[in-house]
């Protein structure tokens, strides 16, 4: 092939689309920019830098010599970067690295419509790192222009980019019926599309298998959302709103670690009283599920351990969606096995020995009346010193004596680890519970979110006549952190995070708090609705018509009958329309002018010619002259004149203008007038 084919073919002229290809692609691929190494978004950028310098100014294409060892490059980095070429991150890396370098051998339509397609495929792996309903707004406008694309490249002739947008966007919502039906219908397929996802784009949760005095204090700040919660019935009050993740038993003298391999036990037996409610909860990379203390009915993949854990077989990678029940006045009656006993009692030694000799002056106090010790070590709490501080000093040597008898000022893990080591030292079995309590109340979904900050940690002691019995150290120090929430708890405190104390700020900060509210609710609504539809709510709603999920017939009976609906209402629209009009968009156009000013007295009289009217409309009107004279000029052209296919579509442009234009209410300020080249002899409209 010539220099002069290959720069013949790569012109804007023979290229349809080609253009708005190059506006597309990087629409595609800006989300990407957060989520991919720089590297991979310069290979790009210098792409679509490089075609757009052959696009304009008529270069070469770079050939096959160049093309194919920037290939091998591309994919030799790609593995050099990820030690991989698949999987969620390596994948798209390479995906979008070979894009850039297909746009550099394009030079038919056909490479176009490839190259679109492949941007189709970037779009659908934004999803792979972000589900949120910004992003699938987002991708809408992407899908909207490379649809916009592909309708210039099948178009047969340059197409004004308003017909573009507007085909684009009618195709989009005409495909949207069909993706609701496969959404809801097709088989859903558990865990993720693509590979594992990894550790840098799953979200985390800020609660750790570990817990040290003031782990649950550098959460404050955290306002990022843990979990939404829906009540089916009466919502419990705050005080009650305990909601348990993790139990911890081993204790080495520093902090907490939570129980593993525990023994799994039925769960317990539905009751009328029973609290029901729908957690959305996002990734945690951990297994537990948190639910309401205490836990009754639990989701089909949930395990109920002897500890009165909550957790499921598969890591929670992604956001996930169950509903479950709670007995709020008891838990289950489970024994407390001997093995089990010491391990609750155990405090590793030359550790809390000044704890130790205030747990052994109650036990010499009170005997064996064991509640008498767990309300002594309340009082001690209540009581001055100790002080509840979202900026608790740092612990030094041993921890709990420290606190105890030194600083005697800490947030909730502070109170609850000191407790636990003080019922033990006393003899009484404990353990440290973390979780969540409180959250805010959204009156504008009716629903609860917790944010990572509403973490909390609390204890439980096992009295031989009620068993394991849920102690809140922070309930006795500060009570108004379990009855009202940390909102209630810092009040106007300066030192608080603006999200807690939603008073006394500035109108800046209210209003984007305000909005922050409302993206909260668009969120949890696309979350429930959309990204929470996992198999077993597909199963439920395969279960309400009847129809199985995991069998093939049922699912093809779904799909029958979707389809076979879809297709009967669009027949229906179809018989319902009018018989189509038959008129030119000229006539129809001038019709229109007609009816929009007949409510003024200026329709258009059957025998007047285009001209006549607008010469009688001018009179009465000079304000619309202008306006009427080029509407006659562009109307007289698309009627009679011969033209081309490109002179048709600009006069068509003009033509709406033209229309636009003439609105009696704002005539007055009617746009600058854009006339046309005039033949020199134009036809006489009619």
């Amino acid at each position: 092939m010539t220099a002069a084919a290959t720069t013949a073919r790569s012109r804007p002229e023979v290229l349809p689309g080609l253009w708005l290809l190059l506006a597309a692609l990087p629409v595609a691929a800006l989300p990407h920019a957060w989520e991919q190494p720089p590297w991979v978004i310069a290979v790009l950028a210098a792409a679509l830098l490089w075609r757009l310098i052959i696009h304009t100014g008529h270069r070469r294409l770079p050939s096959r010599w160049v093309l194919v060892p920037m290939v091998f490059a591309a994919g030799a980095l790609t593995f050099s970067h990820f030690g991989t070429v698949s999987g969620q991150q390596a994948g798209t890396a390479l995906l979008l690295v070979m894009v850039a370098l297909k746009l550099l051998e394009i030079r038919s339509e056909r490479d176009v419509v490839v190259t679109l397609f492949l941007a189709y495929f970037i779009v659908v792996t934004t999803y792979f790192f972000n589900q949120s309903i910004l992003i699938a707004a987002y991708s809408l406008l992407s899908a909207w222009l490379i649809t916009a694309a592909l309708i210039q490249v099948h178009g047969g002739r340059p197409l004004p980019f308003r017909r573009l947008a507007r085909s684009s966007a009618l195709m989009l919502v005409h495909a949207l019926p069909i993706m609701l039906i496969l959404f809801l219908v097709f088989p859903r397929i558990p865990g993720p599309i693509w590979g594992s996802a990894t550790e840098e784009t799953v979200g985390q949760t800020g609660l750790s298998d570990r817990l040290e005095p003031g782990d649950i204090a550098q959460l404050l700040e955290n306002e990022a959302t843990a979990m939404r919660v829906r009540f089916d019935g009466p919502v419990p009050p705050p005080s009650l709103q305990y909601w348990r993740a993790q139990v911890m038993t081993d204790f080495d003298g520093r902090g907490w670690r939570t129980d593993r391999d525990r023994p799994e036990v039925p769960e317990p037996a539905a009751g009328a009283g029973d609290i029901a409610y729908t957690v959305t909860l996002e990734p945690t990379r951990a297994r537990y599920l948190p639910v309401l203390d205490f836990p009754a009915a639990l989701p089909p993949q949930a395990r109920l351990r002897d500890n009165l854990q909550v957790v499921q077989r598969r890591r929670i990678d992604s956001r996930i969606q169950y509903t479950a029940s709670a007995r709020l006045d008891a838990p289950p009656a489970l024994p407390l096995a001997d093995g089990e006993r010491a391990r609750a009692l155990m405090l590793p030694e030359n550790t809390g020995a000044r704890s130790r000799i205030q747990a052994g002056l109650w036990r010499a106090m009170h005997g064996e009346d064991e509640r008498a010790i767990v309300n002594a070590a309340l009082e001690l709490f209540a009581g001055e010193p100790f002080r509840y501080t979202l900026r608790p000093p740092r612990l030094q040597g041993d921890r709990t004596d420290h606190f105890l008898f030194e600083t005697q000022a800490g947030y909730c893990e502070h109170y609850a680890s000191a407790f636990a080591v003080l019922m033990r030292a006393a003899g009484i079995p404990a353990r440290v519970i973390t979780g969540y309590q409180g959250g805010q109340w959204m009156d504008t979904g009716d629903y609860l979110r917790l944010r990572q900050a509403d973490a909390h940690a609390w204890t439980e002691v096992w009295l031989e006549d009620a068993g394991w019995v849920r102690v809140d150290p922070t309930a006795a120090i500060a009570p108004e952190r379990i009855e009202t929430g940390l909102g209630g708890l810092f009040g106007d405190d300066v030192d608080a995070p603006a999200f807690l104390r939603r008073s006394g700020l500035p109108w800046t900060v209210e209003w984007r708090l305000r909005l922050s509210d409302w993206h909260e609710l668009a969120t949890f609504r696309w979350e429930s609705l959309v990204l929470a539809f996992d198999p077993e709510r597909q199963r439920e709603l395969f279960a309400r018509f009847g129809l199985d999920a995991t069998d093939w017939r049922g699912i093809l009976t779904a799909l029958g009958v979707s389809f076979g609906g879809l297709g009967l209402a669009a027949g229906l629209i179809a018989v319902a329309r009018r018989p189509g009009d038959t008129r030119d968009p000229a006539q129809r156009a001038l019709d229109r002018v007609s009816r929009r000013l007949r409510r003024h007295g200026l329709g258009r009289e059957p025998h007047e010619t285009a001209a006549e009217y607008a010469a009688r409309v001018s009179v009465a009107r000079p304000d619309l002259a202008d306006a009427l004279e080029d509407l006659v000029r562009v109307y007289a052209h698309l009627r009679y004149a011969e033209l081309s296919a490109a002179k048709r579509s600009d006069y068509e442009e003009q033509l709406l203008r033209a229309v636009r234009e003439v609105r009696p209410g704002t005539a007055f300020f009617a746009h600058k007038k854009r006339r046309g080249p005039a033949p020199a002899s134009a036809p006489v409209p009619r």
